[in-house]
């Protein structure tokens, strides 16, 4: 059998290697002679990681939190996210193949479980050589080693209605630093297009709010909310970041069902939507 129908195998095989978890990185293989064609065009496609393997073994995601990808049309480069800090570089394919030039990322600061995932998906990424495609599955990462399996975004997770939708706040990001809520705290929103209005809960109080919005953006208006005092300080403090938030215009990200409300200082909210 010629050289290249072996590797054609190799690389067609590599999904159900990965899936069977019976790799390990020692025996990590790379391609060294490409067979051609790719298996697909990755050039403008948008993904969601739905798997995580290190050695063979599977790794679980921080709850809620998947690791992204998107290709840019040019076939040249890439941004994501590795669910605590964006990602971005330059790639190449060929035949099957797939190499990572410098990874950088943005540089916030993280609780350890998602610190300790963006350092794992990077390494994975770093070292990938192969993927391939199967079932409408990307599987990116080294043969009979670590790997990264991934969903088609729009499939997996299409984007939730900014109006209408009841989102749930789990991140305040403060600068370069993003973390959780303050235990035993709730941040809702609610927009209603027919009211033009914004309403939702803090925790100890909620609050209403006029707006205007279009893709992009969210402009608050003045906002009314009760003044119950709460006996955790620290959720008061919250609260009160959450209102310093809430005004103005806010830049508006929607991907899949996350949503995050950035002010122009950098600070924001990042919201779940809630299942309906």
């Amino acid at each position: 059998m010629k050289k290249t129908s072996s590797l054609i195998a190799l690389v067609a095989a590599f999904s159900l290697v990965v899936a069977a978890c019976g790799g390990d990185s020692s025996s990590d293989t790379t391609v060294s002679d490409p067979p051609t064609p790719d298996p697909i065009n990755l050039a403008g496609t948008r993904w969601v990681a739905t798997a995580m393997f290190l050695g063979g073994a599977p790794v679980a995601f921080v709850p809620n939190v998947q690791p992204t990808i998107d290709f840019t049309d040019d076939g040249r480069s890439f941004s994501g996210s590795t669910g605590c800090n964006s990602i971005f570089g330059d790639y190449t394919v060929g035949g099957g193949t797939i190499a990572f030039g410098g990874i950088g990322q943005t540089e916030m600061a993280c609780e350890e479980p998602l610190m300790r995932q963006e350092a794992n998906v990077v390494r994975v990424l770093q070292d990938a050589s192969v993927y391939s495609v199967e079932n409408g599955i990307l599987t990116i990462g080294r043969l009979g080693g670590s790997a990264l399996q991934f969903q088609d975004r729009a499939l997996a997770f299409p984007d939730a209605e900014l109006t209408g939708t009841q989102w749930i706040g789990d991140t305040v990001i403060t600068g370069q630093a993003a973390s959780t809520l303050v235990p035993g705290s709730a941040i809702t929103l609610v927009i209603d297009a027919a009211a033009s209005e914004a309403r939702g809960n803090l925790s100890c109080n909620s609050y209403t709010a006029s707006v205007e919005w279009d893709r992009a953006r969210l402009i608050v208006g003045q906002v009314s909310f009760t003044e119950m005092a709460c006996l955790d300080e620290g959720i008061m403090e919250q609260e009160q970041f959450v209102l310093s938030i809430m005004q103005g215009e806010l830049q508006v990200d929607i991907d899949g069902d996350r949503l995050t409300l950035t002010a122009p200082n950098g600070s924001g909210i990042s919201f779940r939507a809630d299942a309906p």
